[in-house]
């Protein structure tokens, strides 16, 4: 960092709650004075991440990620430090003072590269903005806006733009710049010629809506055709490392906020029909990108609401939306429900729709209306089975619940299970048992989940030796490092060589300087030194859960281990180094001392005369 590097980090710290910048990008409840999400860094079907905001921390039970404001923004969104710093810093209204800070490990290549890119996608935001200001290039994608009915501003705030009908609009652009084309080219946004002629532009006559990521940054574009004979339609940038098609959702942005607050995504068809709802008031309203709703989307939207609604134009599309959400949806712990305009309107789409009178009214009336998915199947299967008899019925019931088994609802946690198949019960009119078989044997003898009672088993927490529970205790407890006179020479001896040592470097320089170990400021100072700030808070919130942060508790904790490790030093110090034998015994004596991996330990024993702490 340079000189004002660690007051802009405390600044912005200041400035920023952690609980608001993670509720943000997930959806978190309050569990005393805790707050408790679905964690971000695996698939996480049951809550297991906990957000302290005394200490403004959280920590990962099940996967161990962990960390301060910092390092949620920079592994949520895949940023270096220098660039979650700025993001917070701009969040928080901050000025920075630092003016830059120096290349580290942690500024891998790949992260290096995604700035790059992004950066590159600014630079073409830009200039799209600017065609559809331009007198002559932009008018006919200002006369489209008009004609659509779209306002000012919602291209303020969605950032439309206008590609100029010519082939090398961008490309000629960028080189009066002197910018390098490269990033482009892997964007996408410029092609590769084959005649020689170098790039051509990829968006050419188009509007163009900037697509962004959950926090607005430019990812890809989308352009649609402003002349119709164009083809196609539409066109989306290819995928990139900062661009999963698959994985992003056009105006989530924007709807963010309103899908928290509701509690409920709307998922529409495409970036004019995204644009309309926004205009109207409804703010929770997203697109996919040219494809059906993914896996990666549901789980996205899983961390924000508990509802999702699939709006389709018509029932064509509504009965093909509930068969590719079926895939997405049985397993996750999330209610499906689709919405179609059909029945409410002849307008084909949200778009048409609004721009008649009381249109927002019959779009809210059939969003009200949507139907639960798994009740949308079964009245579809019924309407097809009206004058069906007893043994057809039977035959497409049958079917249909054999069906839902494959789709992985044989997999699905043990609640959910209870469920949907009691749903199933209500919906078809069989016993529950009935229902249960049945999507058993369409699970194609996967085996299906445990429904003899038993949770799925958090990961087991990892037994540390004396040295590691230690430095716990001293994270956990930050005024007690002043007062271990000896015991730190010692400390210094067992953390020497192991994986610890960076981490106790670091608290002996604090306790030296200030007097404390406060856990921030160990995390700060191992930051800089590109070194594992993530094992600080793990080995604190380890240590601090096990004893419900009791002082008293710590303090007995942090005596037996301290006499743990006096007894063990004692005992290696009085093996003299001779035979081969007597140095085989004295790195047993360690192994016992501080196991044989730093990080998976066995748990710790009283020595002889000695009663540990619980007991």
């Amino acid at each position: 960092m340079q000189p004002n590097g660690n007051d802009d980090v405390q600044r912005v710290r200041d400035a920023s709650d952690i609980v608001r910048v993670v509720g943000e990008h997930i959806e978190l409840k309050a569990r005393g004075r805790e707050y408790l999400g679905i964690c971000p860094f695996h698939d996480d079907k049951k809550p297991s991440m906990y957000v302290v905001p005394n200490k403004q921390i959280y920590h990962c039970f099940s996967c161990g990620a962990g960390g301060d404001i910092f390092t949620f923004v920079q592994d949520f969104h895949k940023m270096t430090f220098r660039e979650a710093l700025k993001f917070l810093a701009d969040r928080a209204g901050v000025k920075l003072e630092s003016r830059g800070r120096r290349r580290t490990a942690n500024d891998d290549a790949e992260s290096v590269s995604r700035s790059v890119l992004l950066e590159a996608n600014e630079l073409a935001e830009r200039f799209f903005k600017s065609i559809l200001r331009h007198a002559e290039h932009g008018q006919s994608a200002r006369e489209l806006i008009e004609r659509r009915g779209i306002s000012q501003e919602m291209v303020d705030a969605f950032n439309i733009g206008a590609a100029p009908d010519m082939w090398d609009g961008l490309r000629k652009f960028l080189e009066s710049k002197q910018h390098n084309l490269e990033p482009f080219l892997n964007l996408g946004l410029l092609k590769a010629s084959d005649k020689g002629q170098g790039p051509y532009d990829a968006q050419r006559n188009r509007l163009v809506f900037p697509i962004r990521d959950q926090i607005g940054r430019v990812v890809a574009f989308g352009g649609r055709r402003i002349n119709d004979e164009d083809e196609p339609k539409y066109i989306n940038s290819s995928e990139s490392p900062v661009f999963d098609k698959s994985a992003t959702l056009f105006g989530l942005d924007l709807a963010n906020r309103a899908i928290q607050k509701e509690g409920v995504a709307v998922i529409a068809e495409g970036y004019t029909d995204v644009i309309a709802c926004h205009q109207a008031g409804i703010t929770n309203v997203v697109a996919t990108l040219g494809t059906a709703l993914t896996p990666k989307h549901a789980t996205l939207l899983q961390r924000l609401c508990h509802t999702v609604v699939l709006l389709f134009d018509g029932d064509e599309a509504g009965q093909k939306a509930a068969d590719r959400a079926a895939e997405v949806f049985l397993t996750l712990p999330i209610d499906a429900k689709i919405a179609t305009l059909a029945g409410h309107t002849d307008a084909k789409d949200p778009d048409e729709l609004l721009k008649r009178e009381g249109g927002s009214g019959v779009l809210k009336a059939a969003l009200d209306d949507a139907t639960e998915l798994l009740e949308y199947r079964i009245e579809r299967l019924r309407a097809r089975l009206t004058n069906a008899g007893a043994a057809q019925t039977e035959r497409a019931l049958r079917d249909e619940f054999r069906d839902l088994g494959r789709l992985g609802l044989a997999s699905a946690d043990k609640v959910r299970w209870q469920f949907i198949i009691r749903r199933l019960s209500e919906l078809s009119g069989l016993n529950i048992d009935t229902v249960a078989e049945l999507v058993r044997e369409g699970a194609n003898r996967r085996q299906g989940p445990d429904f003899s009672g038993a949770e799925a088993e958090p990961q087991k927490r990892k037994h540390r030796t004396s040295t590691a529970e230690i430095l716990g205790c001293l994270l956990a407890m930050p005024e007690r490092w002043i007062g271990l006179e000896s015991n730190e020479a010692l400390l210094e001896a067992a953390c020497r060589g192991t994986e610890l040592w960076p981490l106790f470097e670091v608290m002996k320089e604090l306790a030296h300087s200030t007097g404390r170990t406060d856990l921030n400021a160990t995390v700060d100072q191992l930051r800089q030194r590109d070194a594992n700030h993530r094992f600080a808070v793990e080995l604190e919130q380890d240590i601090s859960r096990r004893h419900s942060e009791s002082a008293d508790q710590l303090n007995e904790t942090l005596a037996f281990c301290l006499r743990n490790l006096q007894q063990h030093s004692t005992t290696v110090e009085a093996k003299p180094a001779g035979s081969t034998a007597d140095r085989l015994e004295q790195i047993k004596a360690q192994k016992e001392a501080h196991g044989p991996n730093t990080r998976l330990l066995p748990r710790i024993r009283p020595v002889s005369g000695s009663q540990g702490p619980n007991s």
